[in-house]
């Protein structure tokens, strides 16, 4: 049965004012049966329009009560019990229409299987979706003797529900769900309660649809606040006076005598806050972006300002972001160096090449002049002096190849042990005739490598001569040198690595990063070039592996050579 949603017409000839009803009270002449009849006409029509004025006050009320941050919980509790002295029902629900779904989303009593939030009702056979389809109240007086049944019958029937009615919540004409009550009696529900379950479902969705627009508008300024926050560097907002209305970091929002200044917050530039974009940005209404260094810290900062403007387009605040650009210019820094060593690797290697024959010749021509000269030939002397700088000439030329990675080698199975013992047989006299003691620590386990023999002993030779040199002059000089076998987390794999540890003079702090550098060398001229460390670091790399320090001043060094298994 559907019925009509417009309140029903009144007939007010048969309404009488209380002053008529007093004169007819009053005329005797008048039958006792008819003004028995008007009296209880009256009596009905005040009773009716009591509980209507009952039932829009409680409306009213229960409109008051809700509001937008209520749960679908906290409307359907207000709304259920003032409903019960106004309207009969054993049950009570609401469902919303959710990507053209009906989903039930709260209803009273609790824990029945009808009102289980989330239960979908079918749009092809579900009461709801017939009072939501005609946009009408849908009254069902006697549900168990219903020739249609419907998929929620078998439900009701078990909950004794005999009767329902259901009505669409309504909003600018367009449904978002119904409004269903039901009792356990049949034939419960009058034409004027229709009605009422009518104007409770219009009052009733405009508080739903309220509270589902405010509940969209919390999420999208959640979501905002997390993409706010999530930004790793400083975003904030600041007004004409450059206090931080709002930033991404809780930290940084810690008022101070009511004004929080940004550059009190922050000190990005230092005290130049004259020379922020921040500035600039307020002055020409436009964005400006500047890099800055900072006075003190020294960290380097790009500082971006964007206009912000109200609804009459008057700029009353700046968004401000500042990024800190530090390591990513020491990398820049760090590949430009490395280009132009890479430009100084390919100008050696073609040097190097033009200077090996000259060389050559000049190294065994003056061998054949000293074995053919006699022991008392005044110039043996100025022979062996120039034999020995065109050999020391030599090895730099063949360092200087071996850093440009001109020279070709071939890889085997060697063992690091062997490599060791090899290196140490071809240096130990110079080390232990400066007094200083030399102590093994080899791993018998370690199983070979893939690498070249001559790569790695000039590396092992390396770290022991400058080993040495660092034990210079001290009494109780001492070089560890040991090999072991680890997993490497930053390799990925197993590692081979051999240390070199002295008790020496150390390496300061402030040259360990530049130890690396080409032709960078703490030693006397006529003593080293530079190149030892530079070419060891560049046979490790070329054999998958790395060379790790650690120095401290008056305490020694330890140089590692870590190679993958």
């Amino acid at each position: 049965m559907v019925l009509d949603s417009e309140t029903p017409a009144i007939n007010k000839d048969k309404i009488q004012t209380s002053a008529e009803v007093k004169d007819v009270i009053k005329e005797p002449s008048r039958p006792n049966t008819s003004i028995c009849c008007d009296l209880e006409q009256c009596k009905d029509v005040i009773e009716e329009l009591t509980r209507q004025n009952t039932r829009m006050a409680i409306i009213q009320q229960i409109a008051k009560r809700i509001n937008i941050e209520m749960s679908y919980e906290d409307i359907i509790d207000e709304v259920a019990e003032p409903l019960r002295g106004v309207l009969p029902y054993d049950l009570l629900s609401f469902c919303l229409i959710e990507n053209d779904k009906l989903i039930i989303k709260s209803g009273v009593p609790k824990g029945q299987i009808i009102l289980d939030v989330g239960w979908v009702l079918d749009s092809d056979n579900s009461a709801p979706w017939k009072a939501i389809t005609d946009k009408h109240c849908f009254l069902r007086q006697d549900i168990w003797n219903d020739t249609h049944k419907y998929q929620e019958d078998d439900d009701l029937r078990k909950l004794g529900i005999k009767s329902a009615i259901m009505a669409p919540l309504l909003v600018n004409n367009e449904v978002i769900g119904a409004l269903n009550f039901g009792s356990k009696e049949t034939y419960v529900y009058s034409e004027n309660d229709f009605i009422f379950v009518q104007q409770m479902a219009d009052q009733l969705a405009v508080c739903i649809n309220n509270s589902r627009l405010y509940g969209e508008v919390l999420k999208s300024k959640r979501e905002w606040e997390e993409t706010f926050k999530a930004v790793p560097d400083r975003l904030f907002l600041i007004d004409r006076s450059y206090n931080v209305l709002r930033s991404n970091s809780q930290d940084f929002m810690k008022k101070e005598d009511g004004d929080f200044k940004c550059y009190k917050a922050f000190t990005c530039i230092g005290e130049q806050c004259q020379l922020c974009p921040t500035v600039e940005a307020f002055r020409m209404g436009k964005a400006s972006v500047g890099e800055f260094t900072h006075t003190v810290t020294k960290n380097i900062y790009n500082i971006s300002a964007y206009p912000v403007y109200n609804e009459k387009n008057e700029l009353y605040g700046m968004t401000v972001y500042v990024h800190d650009v530090t390591n990513k210019r020491k990398m820049e820094a760090q590949l430009f160096q490395s280009a132009k060593l890479a430009a100084i690797g390919e100008m050696a290697a073609g040097v190097a090449h033009e200077l090996n024959s000259p060389l050559t010749a000049i190294i065994g021509n003056t061998g054949l002049i000293l074995r053919n000269a006699s022991l008392g030939d005044k110039h043996i002397k100025l022979l062996e002096d120039i034999k020995s700088c065109g050999q020391r000439s030599k090895r730099i030329i063949q360092n200087l190849l071996t850093f440009s990675r001109q020279d070709s080698y071939s890889f085997a199975q060697v063992s690091i042990n062997n490599i060791v013992e090899t290196s140490l047989y071809l240096v130990s006299y110079q080390i232990e005739k400066n007094k200083i003691t030399i102590k093994k620590n080899l791993n018998p386990r370690i199983p070979p490598i893939i690498g070249n023999k001559q790569q790695l002993e000039q590396v092992v030779i390396n770290f022991l001569l400058n080993a040495r040199d660092a034990l210079e002059g001290l009494v109780d000089g001492r070089i560890e040198i040991s090999t072991d076998m680890r997993e490497d987390a930053e390799a990925g794999c197993t590692v081979v690595e051999t240390q070199v540890a002295d008790n020496g003079k150390g390496i300061p702090e402030s040259i360990i990063d530049q130890i690396f550098n080409p032709f960078f060398t703490t030693k006397e001229k006529t003593r080293g070039t530079g190149l030892g460390l530079s070419v060891s670091l560049g046979i490790a790399q070329t054999h998958g592996g790395r060379i790790e320090v650690s120095s401290e001043v008056d305490r020694g060094s330890v140089f590692s050579l870590i190679i993958p298994v």
